[in-house]
């Protein structure tokens, strides 16, 4: 009886020797593609789809004419639900920045609220794709 248990240990071992591993992952880069860009002054809702739910959102406002102290407030907002997931920048005046955000793959979309300023907006998601092989 031992010797049969130390033989299936031994062809257990055996079999477990000759498992082929896995092969590792793919390396895998971010890489930006274009959502959209949108400009305009006033208030404003702009919907997109993301596939990925990781973008980056870059922003810039300059004042309109005559008007000393615009504000502007951007918002990321779910698509389906309207709720509010981050602020994006709330500010007086001229400025510009970007942020990146990351959530789940969905319609999302930005609320723009603004007044006196005029305001541009680009969304660039970023999409993992395999990285390409050195030659």
């Amino acid at each position: 009886m031992p010797r049969t248990v130390a033989l299936l240990i031994a062809l257990l071992l055996s079999a477990l020797a000759c498992r082929s591993t896995p092969a590792a992952p793919e390396p895998r880069i971010a890489v930006p593609r274009q959502v959209g860009t949108w400009q305009g002054s006033g208030d404003r809702t702009i919907g997109f789809d993301s596939q990925s739910g990781r973008f980056r959102i870059v922003w810039e406002t300059r004042p309109e004419a005559g008007v000393a102290d615009g504000r502007f407030r951007l918002t990321v907002q779910s698509g389906v639900s309207g709720r509010p997931l981050q602020e994006v920048v709330n500010q007086r005046g001229a400025g510009q920045g970007s942020l990146n955000f990351e959530d789940d793959p969905r319609l999302y979309q930005l609320l723009v609220e603004s007044g006196g300023l005029h305001w541009s907006v680009a969304v660039d998601e970023l999409v993992l794709v395999a990285r390409p092989s050195p030659h």
